[in-house]
């Protein structure tokens, strides 16, 4: 079932700085995005839920150091971070 990507500003403007610093895996973020609209579970996604102060929120990977972080529910996938672990936990 593909799902709505919704992003906040906050969202938007970080991941605009990450891209600029980042512009070798753009394509790879891209595609992230746009597995995750379609299967969250997605196996090369690896996608897992964290526990803590971000426990409503689920982690999948987009290579082996960088990450993005969201929620979603039936229709909605709602992007809240993009960056390493450290960054984004």
């Amino acid at each position: 079932m593909k799902r709505t990507i919704l992003s906040a500003p906050a969202f938007e403007r970080r991941l605009v700085r990450f891209i600029k610093l980042h512009r070798d895996i753009k394509g790879e973020i891209m595609s992230v995005i746009r597995i995750l609209s379609k299967d969250v579970s997605h196996p090369s996604l690896k996608t897992h839920k964290l526990h803590g102060r971000v426990g409503k929120s689920y982690a999948c990977s987009i290579n082996y150091d960088y990450r993005i972080v969201f929620s979603y529910d039936d229709k909605f996938i709602y992007l809240k971070s993009i960056g390493n672990h450290d960054d984004v936990y």
